[in-house]
């Protein structure tokens, strides 16, 4: 099984002078409904977007790769990430066999059991995940005054929700806002307990962001927290 790393290639975060007004103009119409932060996620031996005959399948992909769910960007085996804000959810998903969807998102398992029972939902076709959802800034150098940006989402849910949990301990540990510090995440190959393999993530912290940085993850936190943007729901 071998990964490639790929640099992340994404937008500057300064723009130019002229550019530079303070205003936001041509966007005042859009709300939580039109944007989406895209989720990162880690390919598998059997994902679609490996498959030349899938309408997902995503040129270069291997099994290992981190990638985007949106952009259908390549990542490589690792990336930095600047965590900012952390949302514990209980995820509707239609099985993938019977065409996938996301179903909704609920901040209890027993109100998303109520929406199951309200909808009519097949629990044999729709699962309740519980999710943590990790929202942040994928960097190339978290050092830099002027890094390359992109905002992403990590979603841990099942296997993952063991990393999500090491990663919150971690930042809590460390003290401050969340978006103090950056943390590598790698993809790991590792075994459930049937004994197939299967791709995980891991995550290791690292030092403390630039003022760059620090002040792009505060402009996402405001974002995030007033209800302007939210995850994206694309199943993958």
């Amino acid at each position: 099984m071998s990964t490639k790393q790929v640099k992340v290639n994404s937008g500057e975060v300064s723009r130019p002078s002229y550019m530079d007004t303070g205003s936001e103009r041509g966007s005042e119409g859009v709300g939580m409904d039109d944007i989406t932060i895209p989720r990162v996620d880690v390919l598998q031996a059997l994902s679609p977007q490996r498959k030349k005959t899938n309408a997902e399948y995503i040129e270069g992909a291997e099994e290992g790769m981190l990638f985007n769910t949106v952009t259908k960007q390549l990542y490589g085996s690792n990336f930095l990430f600047v965590p900012v804000y952390f949302r514990k959810e209980y995820v509707i998903w239609k099985d993938r066999k019977e065409g996938g969807g996301f179903a909704g998102a609920f901040a209890s398992e027993q109100e998303a059991q109520n929406a199951m029972a309200d909808q009519d939902l097949n629990p044999e076709i729709h699962q309740i995940t519980d999710t943590g959802q990790h929202f942040g800034l994928l960097v190339d150098d978290y050092e830099s005054d002027n890094p390359k940006i992109e905002e992403a989402v990590i979603s841990m849910s099942r296997s993952k929700m063991k990393v999500s949990r090491q990663l919150n301990t971690m930042i809590r540990m460390a003290g401050g806002d969340r978006f103090e510090r950056a943390y590598t995440v790698a993809s790991t190959e590792s075994t459930n307990n049937n004994g197939d393999e299967f791709w995980n993530i891991s995550v290791k912290q690292m030092g403390y962001v630039s003022e760059s940085v620090f002040k792009a993850a505060e402009t996402v936190y405001t974002s995030i927290t007033s209800g302007t943007s939210d995850v994206s729901r694309e199943a993958n």
